[in-house]
């Protein structure tokens, strides 16, 4: 006759299990918990030949870099409070979803239909943007038609082409 066990499996096991869980919790959690990646050397020796530059025995010296500095960190401050939409402006042109044909209202219609058309405009709106005496960087927005087949391929690299000295971006407004 076959007797059972006085001891279940199910009690070595479960115990097991939990620290099993517990070990791949810890593995999971360790990249988080160490520390910070070895610096890169080549950082590591600029910081070094910076350390070894003497420091000016004058006081005014010292004085005027400090100046020169406190100067510089004000005009980057300056720099990074300026808001995006005063440093740039946008210009939207869309893709006629008929022929595929790239557009701009300026305050009608036009049409750029050759890279002479592209290039005039690119000149036209840097114009404008440093008009006042304050300079902003011209960014070309171009959107897709809704539902239709264009632009071409053809027609997409030859848009790439004609704004590749120029910050652009296609935009599908979907």
């Amino acid at each position: 006759m076959i007797n059972l066990p006085r001891r279940s499996v199910t009690r070595f096991f479960v115990p097991l299990i939990d620290v099993l869980i517990l070990l791949f919790c810890i593995f999971l959690l360790m990249p988080f918990v160490s520390g910070p990646d070895a610096p890169d050397p080549a950082e590591q020796k600029a910081k070094d030949k910076e350390a070894e530059k003497p420091l000016p025995t004058d006081v005014k010296e010292l004085q005027e870099r400090l100046r020169e500095e406190q100067l510089r960190v004000a005009r980057l401050e300056k720099e990074r409070a300026t808001r995006l939409t005063d440093r740039l402006m946008v210009r939207v042109l869309e893709i006629d979803p008929r022929d595929g044909t790239l557009f701009y209202y300026d305050p009608s219609r036009e049409e750029i239909r050759t890279e002479a058309d592209a290039l005039r405009l690119i000149q036209k709106q840097k114009a404008l943007a440093s008009k006042g005496g304050v300079v902003k960087d011209v960014y070309f927005l171009i959107l897709y038609p809704r539902d239709s087949g264009f632009p071409l391929k053809e027609q997409e690299a030859q848009f790439r082409q004609w704004f590749k000295d120029v910050p652009y971006a296609f935009d599908t407004r979907q």
